[in-house]
């Protein structure tokens, strides 16, 4: 097959030729065939049909943005059809020596408005193949692409590529490098950059469904008769402790996706480097599943060292791209793989697109360029000082309710709205918005993981709805499916931009008045608040100074919402030390002088 194909190929020229057939090349082509029909695309892929079930690739699991861009290349009811509905993402933080309806979990109670996925990636890939074979796409399988000779100033690019025998060339207005880890373009031109988030993967399928159920005894009648507790399996679990976690993901083939995440400032490597050595980590840290998957038919087993990694660059003026994998890689935590593949598809769609129109490239990939890295470095910041955090369950509570806010309140809409679509002053004003957002979360990030460090404690048990309902998060995860021109997408980012600004100094207010005085100010040298561009809103402290109903109406609503969601403040005795020492920190209102 891959050699008749080339055959055919040879000596042809194509607009674009996309290096690579995982879920980045097959739904580029996808999407450059729906929305730029005239354009021709051949795709090479070295390994050919059929894909087994449950092909061990990186990124089963979606979440909304992503999600949404499968959906807007009409999979929507394909999805459905054959790939599981997935019931969010599950958290059990704080080690996993204690029975687990012992621990903390965090998750939704309530299926999400706005759907994600469980892909089932030799399956999906699979019928990408045949969605994008009828879509014109020229499919180039079991067949190795040999060299890419980049083309300068307008030239075209010169692709070499072979199967068994067969050698062809082929030459492209537009290449893309969509071969993954193999990343043959940026590895060439030496684009990889570090992000100072050292972490390591190793994961493997077992055979059949696995239900986190299994892991709690029947007599734990609480647990088991939560109103969401039949779907719990549909989540994305993570059962997660000090510097690690681990993922448990359905596939609808009826296998389970097993993974074991680890922080190189707490767990080396080593610890993931074999199936054995996974085995002895879960068999050590998270005993329960070890004990569970005794007798399990694993299928399969990969590993990653220093997975995650930045990009200097992933377009050229000189119309070259490089999407999935084989730009930046971030962390699977939240599950974004798929959207840093919408976003990269996207703005090289969109480069396309503004091409054919004849406009100047150099401006508009510089600008999507710098868009892209700081998307990547805003999420990556997500990540790099969480290890304390997976290990302490309030600080984890913390950490998601900022993340999911602030995720939902930015990358979607940016993504959602089209805003890459614009150009020039009215897409760097996003961008200033953007970095904005990305500062406060380096602010909140610091917070929790410093709280966590210096204030360890064991989960205390319950359940904590993420989100819960209702809330200013069930808010910003409806508005997700707003359509808005990008003006109202301006106004609606600000002011929510607003609420984020409280979010992070409330966290701040709630960890010192917890640790009182003289730990608060401790706290506060270490997390470097001091050097913080943020203040205090008006009136935050005379609520304090009340109870009850009077309290809670003196309060701002997002601090309402995070009690809501968080549970009220524990208040250290010496609470007004506390007070007059965040005062001093500043204020809009000149509550320096607290007393």
């Amino acid at each position: 097959m891959g050699s008749s194909a080339l055959a055919q190929a040879d000596g042809r020229s194509f607009d674009v030729v996309i290096c690579g057939g995982g879920l980045a090349g097959l739904t580029l082509a996808r999407q450059l065939r729906r929305e730029l029909p005239d354009l021709s695309v051949a795709l090479i892929e070295r390994t050919a049909r059929p894909l087994p079930d449950a092909c061990h690739k990186v990124g089963e699991s979606s979440v909304e943005l992503g999600s949404q861009y499968l959906e807007r290349l009409g999979l929507r009811d394909y999805l459905h059809a054959n790939h599981l509905l997935k019931f969010g993402l599950r958290f059990f933080p704080g080690g996993g020596h204690m029975p687990l309806e012992q621990r903390t979990e965090l998750g939704p109670a309530n299926d999400p408005i706005m759907p994600s996925y469980q892909l089932d990636r030799g399956r999906l890939e699979n019928d990408l193949r045949d969605m994008d074979a009828a879509d014109g796409v020229v499919m180039l399988e079991g067949v190795t692409v040999r060299d890419i000779a980049l083309g300068e100033g307008g030239a075209p690019h010169t692709i070499t590529a072979e199967s068994g025998e067969a050698r062809a060339t082929l030459s492209a207005g537009w290449v893309v490098d969509a071969t993954g880890r193999n990343a043959l373009l940026r590895k060439r031109l030496k684009l990889k950059r570090g992000n100072a988030h050292d972490a390591n993967a190793g994961w493997f399928r077992i055979e059949g469904r696995f239900d986190v159920a299994s892991l709690v005894p029947r007599t734990a009648h609480d647990w088991h008769s939560a109103p969401f507790a039949p779907k719990r399996w549909l989540s994305t679990v993570h059962l997660m402790g000090e510097g690690y976690w681990v993922w448990l993901i359905p596939l609808s083939s009826g296998k389970t996706s097993v993974g074991v995440v680890v922080h190189d400032s707490v767990h080396g490597f080593d610890s993931v480097r074999s199936l054995e050595r996974c085995l002895d980590f879960i068999r050590a840290h998270e005993p329960l599943l070890a004990d569970a998957l005794d007798g399990a038919e694993i299928l399969d087993f990969l590993c990653l060292n220093g997975y995650s990694h930045q990009v200097a660059r992933c377009w050229s003026p000189d119309r070259w791209a490089l999407v999935g994998e084989a730009g930046a890689f971030v962390d699977p935590l939240y599950s974004p793989g798929t959207d840093f593949i919408a976003f990269a598809n996207s703005f090289t769609t969109e480069l396309m697109r503004f091409d054919r129109a004849g406009g100047d490239l150099h401006d508009r990939v510089r600008e999507l360029n710098i868009q892209y890295r700081s998307l990547v470095s805003g999420a990556t910041g997500i990540f790099r000082h969480a290890a304390p955090v997976y290990g302490h369950a309030r600080a984890m509570a913390a950490k998601i309710y900022w993340d999911n806010f602030s995720y939902w309140c930015f990358p979607c809409q940016y993504f959602l709205q089209d805003i890459y679509r614009l150009s020039g002053a009215e897409h760097e004003a996003f961008g200033q918005v953007g970095a904005r957002y990305v500062e406060l979360s380096d602010y909140a990030q610091v917070l929790v993981s410093t709280w966590a460090r210096m204030c360890p404690e064991p989960p205390e048990g319950g359940f904590i709805g993420m989100p819960q309902y209702p809330s200013a998060l069930v808010d910003v995860h409806l508005e997700l499916a707003d359509k808005r021109t990008p003006d109202e997408t301006m106004v609606h980012m600000k002011r929510r931009l607003a609420e984020a600004e409280q979010i992070v100094a409330e966290l701040l207010i709630r960890i010192v008045l917890e640790l009182g005085p003289e730990r608060g100010r401790e706290f506060m040298e270490s997390a470097g608040v001091a050097e913080w561009d943020l203040s205090i809103a008006p009136g935050r402290f005379e609520a304090e100074s009340l109870a009850g109903r009077p309290r809670r109406r003196a309060l701002p609503a997002i601090t309402v919402d995070l009690e809501r969601n968080l549970g009220p403040i524990r208040y250290h005795a010496e609470r007004e030390a506390a007070m007059r020492l965040l005062g001093h920190r500043g204020s809009k209102d000149g509550e320096a002088a607290v007393a």
